[in-house]
């Protein structure tokens, strides 16, 4: 069962496509999760096998060789466990993420995960040493500070939801670009499509105007349909929910609203895409990859899959005052109301 995503799809320059080893890929990531101890037992595989976020790579890299694809395969599954163990697991408290911020500096640097590290380290362990073969130091920079990035802003997500208070949108606007995961993952991309590009490159305006786009409706899309489990684990950081606590929408206004936000970003990623120089091959590769991931990014939510459908079976209850949008505290526009 999938929730309601935008009213309609946003006009995309291509089409959703699915990598032709799809199969292939969700084996080779299922094993490897298994290797690393990430699943435990019948119910976990099968929840891996609902949330598929190996299908998920495969819609967003379809031609991506094969082995750079299992690469992608076990990174996207990799992040939803991440994604679980704060959302849903126990490292959802600002105690928590910061024990494990710590264990991650280690790997940040490109060295090995401590002893005894769980399993989560040590998959992302895996992970980098299979990417310090096939990338540049300058790119493994890059791709560190994403990460650090992302971990420093899912803390700021966690302060946010243990004060119950949505951020501002245009804090939103930064935070979620962050939160989302996407930033590394289109580092990634590069990798897969054999195509790294030098700082200058990735660096100018144009192609960060064409990332920033991308990432947006794809987070965007992701809030609408994964409210009711975020509201159900009591985070704030989501579209839908600051809209209606800033500017004192319905639940079906602000949907709507959303909606038309995501049209526009979408509107916007094509546009930046024309205003690209041409002549640049991996640069062309790369930008015709973004442009395929977010078609496939979307397509994998309409098809659905119940990754969004609620929290996982034994994860803590969030307290009352977390999960009802009308408990949230802080000001809000007058006039607020339920659709």
């Amino acid at each position: 069962m999938a929730f309601p995503g935008p009213a309609a799809p946003p006009a995309l320059p291509v089409t959703a496509r699915r990598h032709p080893e799809a199969a292939r890929l969700t084996r080779h990531a299922q094993a490897w999760a298994e290797r690393f101890e990430l699943i435990h037992g019948a119910e976990d595989a099968r929840r891996l096998a609902r949330g598929a976020p190996a299908e998920l790579a495969a819609a967003m890299l379809p031609d991506a060789p094969r082995p750079e694809a299992e690469l992608a395969a076990c990174w996207m599954t990799w992040t939803f466990f991440l994604d679980d163990a704060y959302e849903e697991g126990p490292g959802g408290t600002t105690t928590a993420w910061s024990a494990v911020t710590d264990t991650f500096r280690p790997l940040l640097a490109w060295q090995p995960p401590p002893p005894g590290a769980p399993p989560l380290f040590r998959a992302l362990g895996d992970l980098m040493d299979r990417l310090r073969v096939l990338t540049s130091p300058a790119w493994r920079r890059r791709f560190s500070g994403h990460l650090a990035d992302g971990l420093a802003a899912v803390r700021r997500e966690i302060e946010l939801r243990d004060a119950g208070v949505p951020p501002t949108l245009a804090e939103y606007r930064t935070l979620r670009r962050d939160t989302s995961g996407f930033v590394p993952t289109l580092d990634i991309l590069e990798v897969c499509h054999r195509a790294e590009l030098p700082r200058t490159v990735y660096d100018a305006p144009r192609y960060q105007d064409l990332l920033r786009a991308a990432i947006d409706t794809n987070a965007w899309s992701n809030d609408l349909y994964s409210l009711d489990k975020e509201v159900a684990c009591g985070l704030v950081t989501n579209l839908v929910l600051i809209l209606e606590h800033e500017r004192g929408l319905t639940r079906t206004d602000a949907r709507r609203t959303a909606s038309a936000m995501i049209e526009e970003r979408a509107a916007d990623l094509t546009r930046a895409l024309h205003r690209l120089t041409p002549g640049d091959a991996p640069l062309a590769r790369c930008a015709t990859a973004v442009a395929h991931l977010v078609a496939g990014w979307l397509e994998w939510h309409a098809r659905g899959t119940d990754r969004y459908t609620a929290p996982a079976p034994g994860c803590a209850p969030v307290p009352p005052a977390r999960t009802d949008p009308d408990r949230l505290s802080g000001p809000r526009a007058p006039g607020r109301a339920h659709g």
